[in-house]
């Protein structure tokens, strides 16, 4: 199986509920791009218009390998000014005003149509629950952010600038990461994250059948039928997580401890940044739409096939954990 050999075979279309109004101080427009990744986008439109990047916001970040769609707002840009705006493999499309900045609470899923390449026979499988897993698009190109965030939570902030690539003048390690906030939370979320894959690959080990492994670029996930597994919301560990389920503790408390790390541990004191609330995540996310759209010969790997598959994902899910599902599964 191989994916993204060209960005055509990855398109994302974002969902969103965006509550429009005549008049506002935000203008919204639908975001379309081939080979940007959307905060290298938003700081391009920025530097175009000459406005802080800050004035940009979008409820999610898409891959750059692609070809995407999702919406952006700007505060108090009119859409006049958009319209001269020529960036190569970047379209931005008016769509309405508002009174609200674009963010996640508008989004509410996705919609993906995907190339797979290279296949000898084509997959008979439909995928209608999978694992909620983050994948690798949460860890970063060398997959390091989870490493780096495990490194503040030691307090080895050393480590973790020089993980982060951040240059400390004088050794001054803490103000060089606040320097750094978007990035430093960017990093300890992937942290929380891997060890929410660890947790949910022990649960899904132990509930599904005929459970198989998947590398990722983080470790290993585990993939399976889990249509008869309690769907339940686990959490993104936290110095104030609490955790009621027995069975759920049980795991969490093993993976902690593999890690040496204890909860109290996220409350760093010297980055304030780093208090957020405690969020959870369900442990399986339903496949909506699933459809083969066409299956035939691959003209980028002769000999081979290829298949088009659409589905449509909730927000915060990974279109490739489906494709992740598919590969372990056949």
């Amino acid at each position: 199986m191989k994916l993204k050999q060209k960005p055509e075979d990855f398109i994302v279309r974002e969902i969103a509920n965006i509550p429009f109004s005549p008049e506002g101080d935000y203008a919204y427009f639908l975001l379309r791009k081939r080979e940007w990744n959307t905060m290298d986008a938003v700081k391009e439109i920025a530097g175009r218009l000459s406005i802080e990047q800050k004035r940009i916001s979008y409820a999610g970040i898409k891959d750059r390998n692609a070809l995407t769609e999702q919406y952006i707002s700007m505060h108090g840009i009119k859409k006049e000014r958009i319209q001269p705006l020529l960036i190569k493999d970047i379209e931005l499309v008016f769509a309405g005003y508002g009174t609200e900045r674009m963010s996640s609470e508008m989004l509410v899923g996705n919609a993906f149509k995907i190339t797979i390449r290279g296949l000898d026979n084509e997959i008979r499988l439909e995928p209608k629950l999978v694992p909620n897993y983050f994948d690798d698009q949460r860890f970063g190109i060398k997959a390091k952010n989870h490493l780096a965030g495990k490194a503040v939570v030691k307090r080895d902030f050393s480590k973790a600038c020089g993980l982060m690539g951040i240059n400390a003048p004088d050794n001054n390690y803490v103000v060089a990461l606040m320097a750094k906030k978007d990035l430093l939370v960017l990093c300890f979320n992937a942290y929380q994250s891997y060890l929410f894959n660890i947790a949910l690959a022990e649960y899904v080990r132990k509930h599904a059948s005929n459970a198989v492994e998947a590398k990722y670029s983080a470790g290993l996930l585990v993939f399976g039928d889990v249509s008869k597994a309690r769907n339940i919301a686990m959490p993104l560990v936290h110095f104030d997580t609490e955790i009621e389920d027995e069975e759920l503790k049980h795991i969490y408390e093993k993976v902690l401890h593999a890690e040496g790390i204890r909860l109290s541990d996220f409350l760093v004191r010297q980055l304030p940044n780093l208090v957020q609330s405690s969020p959870t995540r369900m442990a399986f996310v339903a496949v909506k739409d699933y459809k083969v759209l066409e299956y035939s010969d691959d003209e980028l790997n002769p000999g081979k096939k290829t298949q088009v598959v659409s589905f449509s994902l909730p927000k915060g899910a990974y279109g490739t954990i489906v494709l992740k599902w598919l590969e372990a599964m056949k």
